[in-house]
């Protein structure tokens, strides 16, 4: 992210905190020397719209990978890009004994690009499970993050391995000394750990609603004396991680011991529905399979829409796949723009990557832009819309 003035363009993990037993245990990233430790003040972001990312690949237009941070106790770990893998249509965050900044322990830590305000989040996963290992989906926003008023805000989901039969909720809302949390435990009725189930929640102005399948499990109420987080005070990043505590946190997420060999959390997809009339009762549609396998077939895999600084401006992005889920390379793109903005750029041509990206005309107007793809075009290769993961997306201005 770009940084301003005499902070460094370095995206700097957020503190992370656990309130346990025995009082708040909370520890800032390591920033480097030369960093500044005061809130950023540059200009609050734009809110990103929907999106389904089924993890089948690293895409780098929306997420990033944690690499050589650490943040110290209660963490035992480091974040290496290494140990977050995708393979067989899910993402491996491993966690390892590989030692690392002073640290016995190596793990992931993946994160959105862009921020995001209310809405629906989900995520299908299985945690680790064994005492001593947090397994994550949340939200975040911090002092080093230019989510809008520069302080503490968090929403989220964990599992503390000893007991993958439940896991923890809580949040924050402008809370940078980690006193204000709000931990509950809900029962699933089922291990999580054997298999895929989904967990998500649907943050509003009314509060916080957590849900498992579809199914609300949990609900907070936002008021004057508990107020719950604001979008129109901070938007959060998108976050999954994986990690170890340490000695001072045994008491909350049990003892941990590496088991000899590396311990996985695996994760089959995530989602964002944005707006507050949102819902999680449906579960977002399967990736068709590959149309018969034929690397000769093209087809589009994602559609990802993003807003300029200013948010005068809609940035498309396009991935082509061939039927074997390659990306393909100098394939022409043609598509159409609707909405409040209907001009912009209306054929573009894939990189290396499979990325076509378009950019909208600008216009200061509110509502909603709407971007199809039309067609997709390349000497010697057939456009297979029937397995278009997306066709079209929209985004709010």
């Amino acid at each position: 992210m770009k940084i301003t003035r005499t902070i460094i363009a370095v995206s700097i993990y957020p503190c992370i905190w656990r309130v346990i037993s025995i009082g708040l245990c909370c520890v800032l990233a390591i920033a480097p020397a030369h960093e500044v430790l005061a809130k950023r003040v540059s200009k609050p972001p734009t809110a990103q719209g929907n999106f389904v990312d089924h993890l089948d690949g690293y895409d780098t237009t929306r997420w990033f990978k944690a690499d050589g941070w650490k943040n110290g106790s209660p963490f035992d770990n480091a974040w290496l890009a290494d140990n977050i893998l995708f393979d067989s249509g899910v993402m491996d965050i491993r966690l390892d004994d590989k030692a690392t900044m002073g640290e016995p322990y190596a793990s992931g830590n993946y994160q959105s690009t862009g921020f995001y305000g209310y809405g629906c989040y989900e995520a299908s996963f299985k945690p680790v499970a064994a005492p001593g290992v947090v397994s994550s989906f949340f939200t975040f926003a911090g002092p080093f993050d230019n989510g809008g008023n520069g302080s503490h805000n968090e929403i989220d989901i964990e599992f503390l391995g000893y007991d993958t039969w439940y896991f923890q909720v809580n949040w924050w809302a402008n809370d940078d000394s980690y006193t204000g949390g709000h931990e509950y435990l809900v029962g699933l009725g089922f291990d999580a750990e054997k298999e895929f189930h989904r967990y998500g929640f649907k943050w509003t102005s009314a509060g916080i609603e957590w849900f498992v399948d579809g199914t609300s499990v949990y609900n907070v109420i936002d008021s004057a004396a508990d107020p719950t987080p604001k979008e129109t005070e901070s938007l959060q990043k998108i976050m999954m991680n994986v990690w170890p505590v340490d000695d001072t946190a045994a008491s909350w997420a049990g003892a941990f011991n590496y088991p000899g060999m590396p311990l996985h959390g695996i994760y089959d997809w995530v989602r964002h529905i944005a707006g507050e009339d949102c819902s999680l009762a449906v579960a977002p549609a399967l990736p068709p399979p590959p149309p018969n396998g034929d690397a000769g077939d093209l087809h589009v895999q994602d559609i990802a829409m993003n807003l300029n600084s200013r948010g005068t401006q809609v940035i498309v992005r396009v991935q082509v796949q061939n039927g074997i889920g390659e990306p393909v390379n100098g394939v022409t793109v043609e598509g159409a723009w609707s909405g409040i903005i209907t001009n912009g750029d209306m054929s573009r041509t894939t990189d290396d990557t499979g990325t076509a990206t378009f950019y909208s005309a600008r216009s200061r107007d509110p509502g909603s832009v709407l971007f199809c793809v039309t067609n997709l075009g390349k000497s010697g290769m057939n456009y297979n819309m029937d397995a278009d993961v997306e066709t079209c997306d929209v985004i709010s201005k």
